[in-house]
């Protein structure tokens, strides 16, 4: 995708590895603009294209770890299936967007005690962005 032959791409990844890992986005990106001659244009293009896209949620794994962080999303993924999958996903249920956020607002509100605290707020969109977590 991004190499011509196996050292190309060892010595591309390996660039690309050190500086995404790090949430050096800027950097990588200039490096495939400038560096890479790839195989296959289209294929770097929509790298490219997603990096740019998601450049504000690529995070520092390096200091994440140098802080003693988790940098994995396992225990998140496993907590949502646990507390809004488990509810939502049920014999014949079906949600759209808006009411399965509304139910995981409330059932995370319950469980976090901040039920009485979810009924105070008037405006029920900041209710729905807080989430009250």
């Amino acid at each position: 995708m991004i190499s011509r032959n196996r050292d190309e791409k060892s010595a591309h990844m390996g660039f690309l590895i050190h500086h995404l890992w790090r949430g050096n986005t800027a950097e990588a990106l200039n490096y495939m603009k400038s560096e890479i001659i790839p195989k296959n244009e289209k294929r770097l293009a929509d790298l490219i294209t997603y990096i740019e896209k998601h450049r504000h949620e690529i995070i520092d794994y390096e200091l994440r770890k140098s802080v003693g962080k988790t940098t994995g999303s396992g225990r998140v993924e496993k907590a949502c299936d646990q507390v809004v999958g488990f509810r939502q996903k049920k014999k014949g249920m079906s949600w759209g967007k808006v009411g399965s956020r509304a139910l995981a607002t409330l059932k995370i509100a319950e469980l976090n005690g901040r039920w009485d605290a979810l009924w105070k707020i008037t405006d029920r969109s900041e209710a729905a962005n807080n989430c009250l977590c």
